[in-house]
């Protein structure tokens, strides 16, 4: 079975689906999924596990996220019959809107998968403007795009549920909640990380990983920092990529509370130091406002971290009673820091509850056969379907 996976953008910096696209198109060659993948320039997709040539990059004239691109339409209308299905990731791109009307036209089935776009706080959460905006993309083109799909894909109960609050979805003959996952950790055991982001033996390191940005709330990681009084045989390690003027906000906080001693900021970090961090920290934390799957939390618990997340990471909802899962208030969190995180024999106790609990649903292989028994179910009805 082949399939096409369409990404907005192939630049892993910004976040979004790639990784976990990349790692289960890798995982799944074996179990007879062959996939290739279409996605907008710039081609920055560190730690590539797939054969080179399946990942096709087109230019794009405008934002990444709905830029235009010629080249992306004019592969599409030569190469899309040669799949026996297509997965659109996200939304409000126009990346899906082209190959979405080149499949229609030439008779292939396509699955909606929105990874979260869908959601409260997506469309609802970020200011007036951008809600209008969204609505008004929404009975443009997003609908009639999934009203025509032949299924769309949930990563958990959560985003679909919501989806079902945020717009009224057109009639589609699969809503799935799908088995969903990354593979091993990139870069090689044993490998030596960068001067930057090594850390002191003599340091127990608390990580916080992914695109920093104030829906995922580092800030309130500080103040909570400095609220609990954490002292020095702890380091706050903020490891992403950031747009620099909310990087110089999150380091004048730091500043302003006098933590500058207890934490680093790294920049963007992949491969063996990514690695490096993710095994070398103690506890990983996300306090988000809003995170539809938490693809970091699952790199983590597979690393051995202790996981403190907030009650708005929907993969929350998946772990064991008893888990530091927590609200979004510095105080709760300056709590956390302060009595539960400095604690070794909780820590141990947690990581591996956890770890043991996750890896029934989301271990290696029941994600993968999860994966490709999903698309064949889905693809193999829509062709029935259109067979009678």
């Amino acid at each position: 079975m082949k399939i096409l996976h369409v990404v907005g953008s192939l630049d892993q910096r910004s976040g979004g689906p790639l990784r976990a696209v990349l790692d289960l198109s890798a995982m799944t060659r074996d179990l007879g999924l062959h996939s290739e993948i279409i996605g907008l320039a710039p081609l920055l997709a560190t730690d590539n596990p797939l054969p080179v040539g399946l990942i096709h990059a087109f230019p794009t004239r405008g934002p990444a996220c709905y830029g235009y691109s010629p080249d992306l339409s004019r592969w599409c209308r030569e190469n899309v019959s040669r799949f026996d299905g297509v997965m659109l990731h996200g939304l409000w791109s126009y990346a899906n809107w082209a190959v979405s009307r080149r499949c229609v036209a030439a008779g292939v089935p396509y699955i909606v998968f929105p990874h979260g776009m869908l959601d409260l706080w997506p469309v609802r959460g970020q200011g007036r403007l951008k809600r209008l905006k969204k609505e008004f993309y929404w009975h443009w083109r997003e609908k009639r795009v999934i009203a025509k799909s032949c299924g769309v894909f949930f990563t958990l109960s959560r985003e679909l549920a919501n989806a079902r609050m945020t717009f009224t979805l057109p009639q589609v003959d699969r809503l799935i909640v799908v088995p969903y996952g990354v593979g091993p950790l990139p870069g090689r055991e044993g490998a030596q990380p960068s001067v930057c982001v090594k850390q002191s033996d003599q340091q127990k390191v608390a990580l916080f990983l992914g695109r920093i940005h104030p829906q995922k709330r580092p800030d309130l990681l500080i103040k909570a920092w400095k609220l609990a009084g954490v002292g020095p045989e702890w380091r706050l390690v903020i490891a992403g990529p950031a747009e620099p003027a909310y990087l110089a906000h999150l380091e004048g906080l730091a500043r302003r509370y006098g933590v500058v001693s207890g934490i680093q900021f790294t920049g963007p970090v992949a491969g063996e130091d990514k690695r490096y961090l993710l095994q070398r920290a103690a506890w990983f934390l996300l306090a988000s406002e809003h995170e539809n799957f938490g693809v970091a939390v699952l790199e983590a618990v597979g690393s051995g971290c202790a996981i403190a997340i907030s009650d708005q990471v929907y993969l929350a909802d998946e772990f064991p009673a008893g888990s530091e899962i927590l609200p979004v208030q510095t105080e709760a969190w300056a709590c956390f820091m302060r009595e539960r995180m400095t604690d070794d024999t909780w820590r141990n106790e947690t990581a591996q509850c956890v770890r043991e609990h996750l890896s029934k649903r989301f271990g290696t292989e029941a994600v993968c056969h999860g994966w490709v028994d999903s698309i064949a179910e889905v693809l193999h009805r829509s062709r029935d379907l259109h067979s009678k």
